[in-house]
């Protein structure tokens, strides 16, 4: 499974229901079976399940198997994750993927991992509980999940509903979804427009009927506050207020101290839609409350640019990911996570660490009056600067929209710079964008292509000071290298600021702190 494969797949109460039909197969020693499984309010949810050989029980007594559940990211399949339940099963698991509600060949409507999916979640489990492979006289199935972005969100809002599923590895998933999308306040134009319209593409509502979709197909896929949300976004250039709420609903974040099920969490350094913060306060929200968990970073995730493929990583995380089943399905062995694990790029290896930041940084604390001056950063027309973007094109009007300042660095930075900034907006609501590069033989890199925006609201001409989590990454400075923090008022990843001439910042009242384990 190459990294592509991993990502796609990775790229999205109920009484017992009833089987409503099936077809049967076999590839290997792993059998299929394709069903339409009904939910708890009717809905037809079609779905495979991988049965594996009957000589490989595992558990509770021969040919009794504990369960893995998979789904597809955003706007998918279950085919993409056939290949995650072909491991499980070849490993003894009993296997189910599915087409999560409104998607593939499933029936109902596209909710955004909402009580509807949560419930399906929960039907499918008391469906394959009663499975001659699964069911155990006078107790529940031992429940694992994986998937990853939108297969990634929905285990962390099942989980927090259902205390049958006692593993996750959610890969690549959202901690909040408002942050997400809009972060700080500044919708991800990019991205939200992408998912809206793949989402609204591949919904049920616009691949059924005569193959001449209307708009009452296009309104039928997904559910109509998705439209709505999406419209009042783009007009009002800010998230609405009942657009938060729908999306407060279907984010971990408000629930984590609801997951008692241990958690494998795996997020992309270069990953623009849920960046590497999103992981980390899953993880720290995890344990707050007692949770274990384990967070990974890797090479990958959603991305608008093209990586190397990690056939390494990918085959380290498969490793894991069985690790972690075994381990919290059936008690055997332990996992051999550290409490983080990253992959750094500039070594081409996974490292462990006690925590993130790793204990043995220390915190360096840079004044932006000692790597640049006073700037008045103009707002533009047209975006002058960008990320998340291929090719990305870096800032095309520095010392107008856009402002460097330069900082001797050196060590492993790794964890979340934090900014605070002085600054003066000019205009009712203004955009500042915040990014770190490294600056190496000349040549500045945009690390991992992430920005991170923040909305300056308040009286135009009246300063005010900001406090801005930048986007967490790891890179080694050596000597010679520059790390360089660019501020600009705009970024084509995102919308722009439309009320706003600019935003003033006062260097030797603004600050970037890091942390550095040393050379």
């Amino acid at each position: 499974m190459d990294r592509r494969t991993f990502i796609r797949a990775t790229a999205a109460t109920a009484t017992v229901p009833s089987l409503i039909g099936a077809s049967a197969g076999a590839s290997g020693d792993v059998t299929t079976e394709d069903l339409r499984i009904e939910s708890f309010d009717g809905t037809a949810i079609a779905a495979t399940l991988f049965l594996p050989p009957t000589n490989e029980g595992k558990g509770r007594g021969a040919n009794r198997h504990h369960v893995v559940l998979s789904t597809h990211g955003w706007g998918g399949d279950r085919g993409s994750v056939a290949g995650y339940a072909r491991l499980a099963a070849e490993h003894g698991y009993v296997a189910l993927t599915w087409d999560q509600r409104g998607f593939g060949e499933s029936d109902g409507e596209v909710g955004l991992s909402g009580p509807k999916e949560v419930n399906d979640v929960s039907a499918l489990i008391d469906w394959v509980a009663e499975h001659p492979r699964v069911k155990t006289p006078g107790g529940d199935p031992r429940v694992g999940m994986i998937g990853a972005s939108y297969g990634g969100g929905i285990q962390l809002n099942a989980a927090a509903a259902d205390d049958r599923i006692e593993a996750l590895i959610p890969i690549v998933p959202w901690h909040d979804l408002t942050y997400s999308l809009a972060p700080n306040g500044v919708p991800k134009l990019g991205w939200v427009s992408l998912l809206y319209g793949s989402g609204v593409a591949s919904a049920r509502g616009f691949q059924s009927g005569d193959g001449q979709p209307d708009e009452g197909d296009l309104q039928r896929g997904v559910s109509p506050r998705l439209h709505e949300i999406y419209a009042k976004t783009l007009a009002r250039n800010e998230l609405p207020r009942e657009g938060a709420s729908f999306l407060k609903v279907r984010s971990p974040a408000v629930k984590l101290d609801r997951i008692d099920a241990p958690a494998m969490v795996v997020q992309g350094w270069p990953d623009t839609l849920f960046v590497p913060n999103e992981g980390q306060r899953i993880v720290d929200g995890l344990r707050a409350n007692g949770t274990e968990a384990k967070l990974v970073f890797f090479d990958g995730g959603h991305t608008v640019t093209e990586t190397a493929e990690p056939p390494e990583q990918v085959a380290y995380l498969e490793g894991k990911a069985l690790e972690w089943f075994d381990e919290h399905l059936r008690g055997e062995g332990e996992s051999s996570l550290a409490p983080v694990t990253y992959w750094d790029d500039d070594e081409n290896v996974f490292v462990s660490a006690d925590a993130f930041p790793p204990a043995s940084a220390d915190e360096v604390t840079l004044s932006l009056a000692d790597g640049g001056s006073d700037a008045t950063l103009a707002n533009s027309v047209a975006p002058t600067s960008a990320s998340q973007i291929s090719p990305q094109n870096g800032d095309a009007a520095t010392g107008a929209t856009a402002a460097n300042f330069d900082f001797d660095v050196t060590g492993n930075v790794v964890g979340t710079p934090t900014l605070e900034a002085t600054v003066t907006p000019l205009g009712q609501r203004a955009f500042l964008f915040a990014k770190v590069k490294r600056v190496r033989d000349g040549e500045a890199t945009l690390i991992n292509n992430q920005a991170i925006p923040v909305a300056i609201e308040g009286t135009p001409g009246t300063p005010q000071t900001l406090s801005l989590d930048l986007v967490a990454f790891q890179r080694h400075f050596e000597s010679g290298d520059t790390l360089r923090l660019t501020l600009a008022t705009t970024d084509a990843g995102f919308t722009s600021a439309r009320q706003a001439a600019g935003v003033q910042v006062d260097s030797a009242a603004s600050s970037l702190t890091l942390t550095v384990e040393s050379a």
